[in-house]
């Protein structure tokens, strides 16, 4: 999604909106019935709920256009990080988007998830000979195998070691990509935490991520960071094998 100077602008005066307008007076009334603190506390949560329905809706229209926005990673890292006739294995990688931005700079990309839905799909969308997908483990599928590349979008916060985990790609893969979403892209989130409320974006998610927590987490882990990046809610990292 591109955007025009022209689409950003407009006029000072706005049209007046009813359903704004009888907004703001509830809010009001519920701030002096209800106090600042609690009505705070609902507003947070149902400004979550709603964004998560925005969100989820907004990928359902705009597919792949949407959701390649809303990430830090993009082709031009991918070319940078895959060396010439270069192996990549995208690991969780759902529906195969991913792959298939790799694919032109790669020999071999497999593409792999414990989701057999979402790799049914990405077999049924698939148009490069150079990918594969297989559903299952990475452990199990790369346990004799090397790549030059692994990619880790939006996997680690959803799993329970995530150190182990990093650990484990260190042993098949040279360099890596993680992304992950971006605790810092709402600033609601800091006032979230200390209210109590929800602050994760998925509830399968276990844990959330600022960039300076992802670079410790994965140079932790056997790796150097060389390359970070923020983008429309995501943060990222790109390391190397140390």
């Amino acid at each position: 999604m591109t955007f025009s100077d022209e689409q950003l602008e407009m006029p000072r005066a706005k049209p007046r909106q009813l359903t704004v307008s009888l907004s703001y007076r509830a809010a009001h009334v519920a701030r002096r019935i209800l106090g600042s603190e609690r009505s705070l506390r609902f507003f947070l949560n149902a400004a979550r709920l709603s964004w998560q329905f925005a969100f989820e809706l907004s990928g359902e229209v705009y597919d792949k256009a949407f959701h390649t926005q809303t990430k830090a990673l993009n082709a031009e890292i991918l070319e940078r990080w895959i060396p010439p006739n270069g192996t990549v294995i995208d690991i969780g990688c759902g529906s195969g988007r991913w792959c298939q931005v790799a694919s032109p700079y790669a020999a071999h990309v497999v593409g792999i998830d414990c989701d057999k839905s979402e790799i049914d799909r990405a077999i049924s969308e698939s148009d490069k000979p150079n990918v594969e997908y297989i559903f299952g483990d990475f452990r199990n599928y790369a346990a004799d195998r090397t790549f030059d590349l692994a990619l880790l979008a939006h996997v680690i916060e959803h799993i329970d070691d995530a150190d182990l985990f990093l650990r484990d790609v260190r042993e098949i893969a040279k360099s890596i990509i993680v992304e992950v979403p971006d605790f810092e892209n709402d600033p609601l989130n800091c006032v979230r935490l200390r209210q109590g409320c929800r602050f994760y974006t998925d509830a399968d998610h276990v844990r959330e991520y600022t960039i300076d927590r992802l670079t410790r987490q994965v140079e932790s882990n056997g790796w150097k960071v060389s390359e970070s990046r923020k983008n429309g809610g995501s943060v990222l990292v790109a390391a190397e094998r140390t």
